[in-house]
Formats: C-alpha cells, structure tokens, sequence
C-alpha cells in the first residue's frame, strides 16, 4: 500500500467523501499537512479489506477496522487492543513521532472512544483525533 506522505497532493474531499469543486469548477485539491489530515480520516473511517484492490493485512492493509470492537465486552484487554490497533496504524506514517502520542480510550453508551494527540517529528503542532466505533473527528491544533 502507499502511504500518503507529507508532501504528496491530492483531490479534496467532503464530509461525504465527495469531490470538492474550485471556483473553475475543477476538483479541488488538498497538501501537506492537510493531504495526510484527510487521508488519516479517512482510514479511520475504512475497516480492512474494505478497498476491493486492498490485499494487505494486519497493520499493513487499509483501514483503522474499528468496527471489529462495536459489540466488544468493555475490559481492559478490549481497551488495549483498540489502542494498539491505532498506534500500529499510525506507526506506517514515518513522518508522525509515535514517541509523542497519547490515547485514551474510554467507553461510554456503548461505543469505545479513543482520543488521540499526535504530533508530526520536529515539530510541535499537535493534531487531535476523535476516534469511536461510530465515527472520527480529526482537528488540528
């Protein structure tokens, strides 16, 4: 698989997932830092072997898979399992120091949610996701 690294350009997607237009009526498109952004959402929204032309597993393959834990017994050993499932996806993204990154997954109504802050090497932006079995929120701070 390709990872969508730190200076790789791409379409710019919706909520949705939908092509965004530019003024010109042309796709929009979406670098850098805001590249990677949208391209870490959108893993998290995949689940593995979702991506017909995906044929990786494990860490490896598309896709956080998050909803392997949306009927999973909340325990400690689920917990670490969500985060380690995370901190191995993320792992792929050399430009990311994994050294810097925090969760904290915690179960609420049904859903695990993970919160996730991390950071890009040599720097000291932080960038903040809200992950659950229902849905993910990535914002920049």
């Amino acid at each position: 698989m390709t990872i969508v690294g730190e200076d790789n350009t791409d379409i710019k997607l919706d909520a949705n997932g939908q092509p965004v237009p530019d003024k010109n009526g042309d796709f929009a498109t979406v670098s850098g830092d805001e590249c990677w952004e949208q391209d870490l959402r959108l893993e998290a929204h995949t689940e593995e072997g979702e991506l017909f032309y995906e044929d990786e597993d494990g860490d490896e393959a598309y896709g956080f898979g998050l909803l392997d834990f949306v009927h999973a017994e909340n325990d400690e050993f689920t917990q670490t399992e969500i985060m380690q499932r995370v901190r191995g996806k993320l792992a792929k993204r050399t430009y990311l120091d994994l050294a810097k990154t925090t969760q904290e997954v915690t179960f609420r109504d049904g859903i695990y949610y993970d919160s996730v802050s991390i950071s890009k090497n040599d720097s000291n932006d932080e960038y903040n996701m809200e992950l659950s079995t229902e849905e993910v929120e990535v914002e920049s701070e």
